[in-house]
């Protein structure tokens, strides 16, 4: 499969068929190579830098892009869902934690949409999703 190095996320006028389209992407992963230790690195990569001061420095950003005008309380129950369903199609295929991880990724990305925020990093997050991997390490 080709990488698409686009600002995918531009390309969308409905964010939900851009998040809808990621989440198909989560469902198309090979997870039989997720075993135990694999999943372990994983996160271990995940939780060290550059990935894990990467992905605080962009959700500390949005976060503070947020407010009672640009995200409403439709927006954090939409968000909820977005996360539960991830949650579970993640916690079916893997039996880890990794499920949290995944979750807390599209929290962050369809945040990124509601309140407009472009960055390089994230873009890179977003197109490993596309590409069918779970982001981590230095992207």
């Amino acid at each position: 499969m080709e990488k698409d190095n686009s600002l995918l996320y531009t390309c969308y006028i409905n964010d939900m068929d851009f998040i809808d389209e990621l989440i198909n992407c989560l469902n198309s992963i090979d997870y039989s190579e997720f075993d135990e230790d694999y999943i372990d690195e994983l996160l271990d990569s995940r939780d060290s830098d550059p990935f894990d001061a990467e992905w605080c420095r962009v959700n500390k950003k949005i976060n503070s892009l947020k407010n009672d005008k640009n995200y409403t309380n439709l927006n954090k129950e939409v968000q909820g869902k977005i996360r539960e369903k991830v949650f579970m199609i993640i916690k079916q295929n893997t039996e880890s934690e990794l499920s949290d991880y995944v979750s807390d990724d599209f929290g962050l990305i369809y945040d990124s949409l509601i309140v407009n925020y472009k960055d390089e990093w994230l873009n890179k997050f977003i197109i490993e999703y596309k590409n069918r991997r779970i982001p981590a390490g230095e992207l």
